[in-house]
């Protein structure tokens, strides 16, 4: 678990970067750092409560249902910004692999009943 955690922390780390030139990074960027510090904290072997995962998790998912497109234009580099439709397709699709990365550290934490270590070294 800890390298995937470590491969999410990068990956939302860079989700984050690209929204600097968006729109509105101000909303977009904290969207992206919440998983990214929820994956450091799991890479580093602290236990994160399962109750703010699974929070965490529904809210995307609400969020992305809600950003949703009204038509779907795929969300390919080729296609470039042609449209609303695919900006909110892309928004969309982040929701939903943020939701799916706290639901499987979710089922990991609370299905595999893994415990944090007694102690960890600073």
């Amino acid at each position: 678990m800890r390298v995937f955690a470590f491969l999410l922390v990068l990956l939302f780390l860079g989700f984050a970067a690209v929204q600097y030139n968006d729109p509105d990074p101000y909303l977009w960027i904290p969207i992206y750092l919440f998983p990214a510090v929820i994956s450091a904290v799991i890479f580093t072997g602290r236990r994160v409560p399962p109750l703010l995962l699974a929070l965490g998790a529904i809210v995307f998912l609400v969020f992305s249902y809600f950003q949703w497109p009204a038509h779907w234009e795929g969300v390919a580099l080729k296609n470039g910004m042609k449209d609303i439709n695919i900006e909110e397709g892309r928004e969309a699709l982040g929701l939903i692999i943020c939701a799916a990365a706290l639901l499987l550290y979710w089922v990991y934490l609370t299905r595999f009943k893994v415990k944090a270590p007694e102690h960890v070294a600073h």
